[in-house]
This record gives C-alpha cells, structure tokens and sequence, in this order.
C-alpha cells in the first residue's frame, strides 16, 4: 500500500512540474508532492526492505537513507507547503513574497543543524511544532484568503478545488505529523495514506471536469488543434472537389440555357427546373465559401486596442437584432484596458458569442458583460438569461459542425469552433458554463502579459443609455 502511494504522490508531483514548469504555484506544488513522498520512501525502506535484507552494510544504507527520507519530508513539507500558497495567492506584494519565502528558510537551516541523523534519528518535536504548525496554518489561511478574495467564477472554483485537494489534507498532515508526535502518538501518520488516496481520487476527478492547474485545459486544447487540423486538411479537399463538381454542373446549366432558348416549345416545368437547379448549386458554392472561411488557418495582425471599445461597437452591431427580439444589452463592471489584440478577429468572436446569446433567449432577455483581472488572466465574461445548454451537449459545444440550431441549412456549428481557435491564437482560452432553463455564461481568457493600463469601469450602463 505505502509503494502505491508513494508513486501516486510522486507522479503527482513529476505532472505538476511538467505541466507548467514556469508558474511558480504549480512548481510549488509539486516540489510538496516530491516532499510529501520522502515520509513514505522511509516507511518502505525501514518497514518493508530493511527487514528483508541480511548484509549489514546494506541493511545500515537503508536506514540512513530512510532516516533523510523521513527528515526531509518532516522538515521541508511545512516550507514547500508554504512557499505553494504565497505564489497561489495573487493579491500578496512580489517583494514580501521574497521575503518570507527567504525568513522562511531560517528555522529548517536551524533543525538541519542541531537534529541528529545517525545513529537515529532524533528530532525535536517541540521544537519543530513552533515553526511547521504556524507555517501550515497561515498557508491554509491564505488559500482561504485568496479563496474569498477571488471575483472571477471560474477562478474561484479553482480555489476552491485547490482548498478541497489541498488545504484540508494538508491539514490532517499536520495533526498526524506535528501534532500527535508531540504526545508521543509516533505511527499515526500512517493514516495519512487514507487520506492521501483520497486527495488523488479527488485530483483526478477534479481534474477531468473542471481542470486543476491547466491539465484538463491542456488536453482539450490538444485534442481541439489535432481535431483542427484535421478539419483542415479534409475539408480543404472535399470543398476542392465539390467546386470542381459544381463547376461542371454550371457548365451543363449553361448549355441547357442555350437549348432552352433554341426551343421556346419546351415545358415551363422544365424551364423551372433548370433555374431551381442553378440556384442549388449557387448555394452549394455559397456554403464552401462560408464553411472554407471559417476554417482556414487564422493569421492574427495585432495591436493594442481598448477592449471596452471592442465590446461596444460588438454590441452596435447586434444590439438592432437584440432589440427585435425585446432583449437588453448591459455593460456591468468593466476595467477599461487596452490588450495586444487582432480587432477584426475578436470583432468576430464577440459577434458570435453576443448573437448566441440573443439567439438562446426566448422571453425578458438580459445579456451582461463583465470583465476581471486576475493574477493571470484578463477575463471577458457574456451572461445571458437563455434557456441555457443541455449537459451532455455542453462538453461538444466547441467541437467543428456540432450545433443544438434547429436550422442546419444556415448554422454549421463552425461559430464556436472559430472562436475558440482565435483564443487560441491568442495565448488564451474560451470556457463555456451552462445550466439547461437558467442561462450561459461564456468566458474569453487573455494573458495577463498581453495587457496594457487596467482603470476599474464606473456604474453599470445599457445601451439605451450609451445613446442618451
């Protein structure tokens, strides 16, 4: 069972580093993980392998060596925990980070140099009480702090699931380990094994709904650009062929014409024909156009534009058709800022997103536009009172020709797709959240990196109000 856990941990640990190497809050997070582990390597080693093996020198290497396992683990859990919550909590100055993370290091330098390690290892648990327990505590707190704190929904449900997979286990790690062994209670950290299995089952399932440090984000955008390209690629050739069909069809339309003219006898049913015939295949070219259009491969020409403009003059555009449909367009909460930005491409993005939404409402419609500014991203959110989406459609929303429209012959299923793509484009990611009868909310993620001048927007305004 230790062994199993041990590779859980530690593979937990290795993904978290792989993942995202260069955020600090995911780094950290698996350095904790690796840490973590260094308890259980000891009590396989000491439980499991030392009693197995009958040469001296060999049995004596397994105890140093499970001897530093378990002191790494015990004094560097508290710090690499620690060290986890000050980068996963954005609203802490870089500089006091620094500081603590550096004053931090001061009580381990200390127990290094006073605990001995061999023969056995003896270290003071009072001693290691004063500093790991208050380390622990304030981490969990700012996990809660950011917790709270946190405007934007879809970041705080990741808070959230940090808090669930993180700071409760945490917390009975701390009482098994530095609490209970301050009253002699040595082996009760081996419950802690229960409650780690927990937390990766937890992690697991956390991960494939909702995406905990960007894995659920990471394979679907893999599995959304292989899917692309394919599209790509075999669409190009099937909207070649069908233009060259469709050439010879006009071709033969044409010489009917010419016939037709030369026998002014022939049917008027026939006449019908060759006209209705002629208009299918002008529709037919018209849909390889549309649907070529909305796959090809985007190329971005980008500058620095003010989003608040962008969402306006997106709004201009649809607020005639929201209006025949007697819904209300409000700007609520927005930060004036000005993104790195393709205009004609987020233009479009908006446009699609906006007319969706008008699209889904079907009586008192209400469209609301916010933004937030997190630590990381820049957020564009449109919620809308629809009749929202089903959930076994919602996970296939931006895959390409997938459509709950009733009318096929006008809406490919090509819209989210595209817009998802120049997200993508972007460096930065489209998230859909729906409850069937209630509503949508649509989320467009920019990197923080691509921002420039964020002022917090006044009172919220309509549109009728915009024209005065």
């Amino acid at each position: 069972m230790l062994a199993i856990v041990l590779v859980t941990v530690w593979s937990t640990g290795i993904l978290f580093l792989l993942t995202d190497p260069h955020n600090h809050s995911s780094r950290w997070a698996g350095i904790t993980s690796i840490v973590g582990g260094f308890g259980f390597l000891a009590g396989i080693l000491d439980d499991e392998l030392r009693p197995l093996v009958q040469v001296d020198s060999l049995k004596n290497g397994l105890h140093w060596t499970s001897n530093m396992a378990s002191f790494l683990c015990q004094i560097g859990l508290p710090y690499a925990f620690l060290q986890f919550s000050l980068y996963a909590c954005p609203y802490l100055p870089k500089k006091w980070m620094k500081f603590v993370g550096i004053a931090a290091i001061l009580p381990i330098l200390y127990m290094t140099m006073t605990t001995p390690i061999l023969p056995e290892l003896t270290i003071d648990y009072h001693r290691l009480a004063i500093w790991s327990i208050p380390y622990i505590l304030f981490a969990v707190a700012l996990l809660f702090y950011g917790f709270f704190k946190e405007k934007d929904p879809v970041m705080k449900r990741s808070r959230f699931v940090v808090l669930v997979i993180g700071a409760f286990p945490m917390l009975f790690v701390m009482v098994t380990i530095y609490v209970l062994r301050l009253f002699g209670w040595f082996e009760v950290w081996k419950y802690n094994v229960l409650i780690l299995l927990l937390q990766f089952l937890f992690f697991i399932g956390f991960s494939m709904k909702f995406g905990v440090f960007g894995f659920k984000l990471r394979v679907e955008q893999n599995q959304m650009n292989t899917t692309m390209r394919a599209l790509t690629s075999g669409t190009s050739i099937l909207n070649h062929t069908i233009k060259n069909e469709v050439g010879k069809m006009q071709l033969l339309i044409y010489r009917l014409e010419r016939w037709k003219d030369q026998r002014p006898e022939i049917s008027q049913e026939i006449q019908q024909d060759i006209q209705d015939l002629y208009q299918s295949t002008e529709h037919m070219l018209d849909m390889v156009k549309r649907i070529q259009g909305k796959i090809r491969d985007i190329e971005l020409k980008e500058s620095l534009h003010s989003v608040e403009e962008q969402i306006e003059n997106a709004i201009r555009q649809v607020e005639p058709f929201a209006q025949s449909k007697g819904t209300q367009l409000l700007i609520e909460q927005v930060q004036t800022a000005n993104l790195w930005i393709d205009p004609v491409h987020l233009h479009e993005v908006l446009i699609n997103v906006l007319r969706n939404a008008v699209e889904a409402i079907t009586q008192d419609g209400v469209i609301r536009i916010r933004t937030y500014l997190s630590r990381k991203y820049y957020t564009i959110m449109i919620e809308d009172n629809g009749k929202g989406i089903a959930k076994g459609n919602l996970p296939h929303v931006f895959e390409p020709f997938f459509s709950t429209k009733k009318n096929q012959s006008t809406h490919f299923g090509l819209g989210l797709a595209y817009c998802y793509q120049v997200m993508r484009m972007h460096q930065g990611f489209m998230e859909m959240k729906s409850t069937e009868g209630v509503g949508t909310h649509v989320f467009l993620y920019f990197p923080r990196n691509r921002l420039k001048g964020v002022e917090q927007g006044s009172a919220a305004y309509s549109c009728d109000d915009r024209r005065g």
